[in-house]
């Protein structure tokens, strides 16, 4: 038997959704950290923040398995109040 590596799709989701609204747009939910960090990295309204900056970082290390899934939604909420984007 040899060994090998099976690449297979990961897609992490968290238990419920978060609702957000970038500028005047629809709302619209964000599913998990690999959403959230595509928001936070091209549509979110300023790249500064506290909350925004532990946003990246905590979605980053839930992809990367290395924090909870969950923590990185909670962070994403706190990102989505800090920059009035909650729905």
């Amino acid at each position: 038997m040899r060994n090998e590596i099976i690449d297979l799709p990961y897609v992490v989701t968290w238990h419920m959704p978060v609702r957000i609204r970038a500028g005047l747009g629809l709302a619209e939910n964000v599913r998990g950290p690999e959403e959230a960090l595509h928001c936070l990295t091209y549509r979110w309204p300023a790249s500064e923040g506290s909350c925004f900056d532990a946003a990246r970082r905590k979605c980053v290390l839930a992809l990367e398995k290395r924090a909870a899934c969950e923590d990185a939604r909670d962070i994403f909420v706190s990102a989505a109040i800090e920059a009035r984007m909650l729905a």
